[in-house]
């Protein structure tokens, strides 16, 4: 075997490891880590929701009209992105297990929290279910919000 062919050979194996390292890294990334990541960032979204809308849903049924619509499709357009940055993680179970991700019980619950939130806004008569409301979403979510 030549010097030259040796040279071509070790090059060209080098090359191939690195794509198929660098493809690798790139499909982990974007259907493992990403959709992870998205998630955290939506319940970073919840949390500044719930702390942004307090002043409505902890004085339900008063304030203005547009207020009350506003927060309603906030809180419930989080409820749902909530189920669907879930459902686009692959092996959640997995992930759950190794305590990567919240519990899947726990998202659901979450979830069932805010569409009761968003659900109350408007009822005066519902000052502390909304409390319990939050204190769930914060338990599930493992968040606070200071409130």
């Amino acid at each position: 075997m030549s010097e030259l062919y040796k040279i071509v050979l070790t090059s060209s194996l080098t090359i191939f490891g690195g794509i198929v390292v660098l493809t690798i890294g790139q499909i982990i990334t974007k259907f493992f880590i990403e959709p992870i990541h998205e998630q955290f960032r939506l319940i970073g979204e919840i949390t500044d929701s719930l702390i942004f809308y307090a002043n409505i849903y902890c004085n339900p049924g008063f304030g203005r009209e547009e207020d009350w619509k506003k927060a309603e499709n906030v809180l419930r357009q989080r409820a749902s992105q909530l189920m669907a940055k879930t459902y686009v993680i692959r092996c959640y179970k997995l992930w759950q297990y190794l305590k990567i991700v919240r519990k899947y019980t726990d998202i659901i619950e979450a979830r069932k929290n805010l569409i009761g939130l968003s659900n109350s806004v408007r009822h005066s008569n519902q000052m502390e279910n909304n409390k319990r409301r939050v204190e769930g979403i914060e338990k599930f979510l493992r968040i606070r919000t200071g409130i």
